[in-house]
């Protein structure tokens, strides 16, 4: 039995007993100066607005650009829709947990909602996390100028920069996500979702890596950090394996855009699961979140005055 581990949290992480497990929840607090409007495709972005007719072809008088092609073009395309909004809002939904073999499984889900600015770019995320023994307690998340700030329940703000692990943990920025996914872009598979000239999905898979090479991964980079806190505990508790004995089981990350759109994001999604030994057995540690766009946001985020 694992002995030592007490409840914590970093990122979306709460270890307690053995385990890891968290969850966030939507409390529908908003932002000030505006609300979402609905995702529907008949809110098309500006991008579209600008280039395409009712169908998505290029209207009379338009300078189309040409269609993508590769993973990176599609990519490219994305941030460009995205970016041309002031804001957008997004609903996030994830599962965690930590597994021994023998042992009682324990495990979380979370949810949140994400009010996303670019001109200035800022981030509100509004949720409850909920553990796996019931508790419950509010947690709130700003981005701006660049600073991370947390409060988690009746406790005192923290900040720091988003380099910073303990920060980045507690933030889900899909468009910073989809900045970071164009760097490993290439290795991605690009496939139709719907008849004819349907909407895009990208998908990259892995598996089979160590820890150790996994580090240099670019696509692998976030599951990296999301896990190391899981591991830092494991260790603190007797867990012995090094990083070349943890391996990699799979890893999927997958991003829908909307083609009718100016392949403006839809959703992302990601799930990774590591196998690390301990006593002849595996502690399985998984985690999967989904983020699903709900719509332009046109109003501002204010960070609260005690925040500063």
């Amino acid at each position: 039995m694992l002995s030592g581990i007490r409840p914590r949290r970093s990122g979306h992480r709460v270890l307690g007993a053995a385990l890891v497990v968290a969850a966030v929840a939507v409390t529908g607090c908003s932002p000030l100066g505006g609300e979402p409007k609905p995702a529907g495709k008949q809110h098309a972005s500006k991008t579209a607005q600008a280039g395409s007719g009712p169908t998505g072809t290029p209207r009379s008088g338009a300078s189309a650009a040409p269609e993508p092609k590769t993973a990176a073009q599609f990519v490219a395309r994305a941030r460009r829709a995205m970016k041309d909004e002031q804001g957008w809002t997004f609903v996030l939904r994830g599962s965690e947990s930590a597994v021994m073999r023998g042992q009682a499984p324990s495990g979380a889900t979370y949810t949140a909602t994400v009010y996303r600015t670019n001109a200035p770019e800022t981030l509100q995320q509004t949720g409850t996390v909920t553990t796996s023994k019931g508790e419950r307690k509010p947690e709130v998340v700003y981005v701006v100028g660049g600073t991370g700030y947390v409060k988690d329940g009746a406790g005192a703000w923290k900040k720091g920069s988003l380099s910073d692990p303990g920060i980045a943990n507690d933030v889900e920025d899909p468009l910073a996500e989809l900045d970071a996914f164009e760097a490993y872009a290439k290795s991605a598979k690009v496939s139709r979702t719907g008849a004819g000239d349907g909407d895009v999905r990208l998908q990259v898979d892995a598996s089979g890596w160590q820890l150790s090479a996994a580090r240099g991964r670019p696509a692998l980079k976030r599951a990296v950090r999301e896990v190391e806190p899981t591991l830092t505990q494991l260790r603190g508790a007797g867990v012995t394996a090094t990083d070349g004995r943890i391996t990699l089981k799979s890893f999927t990350e997958t991003w829908d855009l909307d083609a009718a759109h100016g392949y403006r994001l839809t959703s992302h999604r990601y799930a990774f699961t590591f196998l690390v030994p301990f006593q002849g057995r595996d502690i399985t540690v998984s985690q999967e979140v989904r983020a699903d766009n709900r719509g332009l946001f046109t109003g501002r985020v204010a960070l609260p005055p005690d925040a500063g």
